[in-house]
């Protein structure tokens, strides 16, 4: 992967520029599969997030801090921290979607052995305080974010007349495509996603003439950006911020982005400066958003122009991994 973010073929990912901000060391599933221990080889039945947990919990006196980036990882490793009392070191993690109810008394258990939790939606931080009970001192609303040097506007690549989509997570491909049905635009779905395991809505769906959907690596995704008048992004309602990596590399492109407004995800977009919002499932306002931006180039431009500025302003993978590193350096020192 060094070698392809540094021939421009791939974005840096965020756990490399974190780890890059503190010098950590990474753990990773390759790691855990290679480890011997026989509480990471027990903790592999139940999957490599456990035996992630599980190698963190065996290393955790070398360390002041351990970092875990998903809820599958941050609460088995929460329950193990739990047996070492306050000689614990601090731990720091990334609640995605707090409010799944199978994660829910999980959280009400063990949240004292978690000490600041990065939250990327409103409804997440307000659902964590209230109904988990989690201190609104450990919880710190953060901007997700896009990497600006990869992702980045591309004037002479040729605009086609085409918008373009991407992503699994929830996406409600249905929507769209009955948005678009009959229209006289092309428009390619990028219906992949290295994180989602969500079913692919465009598998085994008669798909209309104008519409075509496969999946796309790092570098041809963001030439469909580059190419494409603009990105839609069709959402399922949800309490969680599905969609935001394909928004905000879209904006960080230059692009204006039209998404569902859901109840999760409503903290990126300044409707109608830096995105537009339309509501979830409403084919037909949708279609009306398309019809308007491809009839106003210059809105469509005015509004990609706004929100590449918003990304770098607030949305960017370095300011990202500068806020967690500090609330990390501020949780340990409080920790000792």
């Amino acid at each position: 992967m060094d070698a392809d973010v540094a021939a421009n073929l791939h974005p840096t990912m965020d756990y490399y520029a974190l780890q890059a901000q503190l010098g950590a060391d990474l753990a990773d599933y390759a790691t855990v599969e290679a480890d011997t221990h026989p509480m990471v080889r027990a903790a592999m039945m139940a999957g490599r997030d456990p035996a992630l947990a599980a190698y963190g919990y065996l290393r955790s006196r070398n360390y002041d801090v351990l970092f875990s980036n998903s809820e599958s990882i941050s609460i088995p490793l929460a329950a193990l921290l739990k047996t070492m009392g306050r000689r614990r070191p601090a731990h720091v993690l990334i609640g995605h979607r707090m409010s799944a109810g199978k994660k829910k008394p999980f959280f009400k258990l063990l949240h004292p052995q978690m000490d600041a939790i990065f939250l990327y939606a409103e409804a997440q931080r307000d659902f964590s305080e209230r109904e988990l009970g989690i201190p609104s001192g450990k919880l710190h609303l953060i901007s997700f974010h896009a990497d600006t040097r990869f992702f980045h506007p591309m004037p002479d690549v040729p605009i086609e007349h085409r918008i373009a989509s991407a992503g699994l997570e929830l996406r409600d491909y249905p929507t769209l495509i009955e948005a678009v049905r009959g229209m006289d635009i092309d428009v390619k779905l990028a219906a992949a996603s290295p994180w989602s395991k969500r079913r692919n809505e465009t598998e085994n769906r008669e798909l209309p003439p104008n519409v075509s959907a496969r999946g796309y690596g790092y570098r041809e995704l963001r030439d469909l950006y580059a190419s494409s008048r603009f990105i839609v992004v069709p959402l399922y309602e949800t309490d969680f911020q599905a969609g935001v990596t394909t928004i905000l590399e879209a904006m960080a492109m230059g692009k204006a982005v039209i998404a569902s407004k859901t109840r999760g995800q409503r903290d990126v977009i300044e409707d109608g400066v830096t995105g537009i919002y339309v509501p979830p499932g409403d084919p037909a306002a949708m279609r009306r958003a398309i019809n308007d931006l491809l009839a106003s180039p210059e809105r469509a431009a005015t509004i990609g122009a706004n929100a590449r500025k918003a990304v770098e302003a607030r949305m960017s993978l370095t300011l990202w991994a500068d806020r967690i590193a500090q609330v990390i350096r501020d949780t340990a020192r409080a920790r000792a």
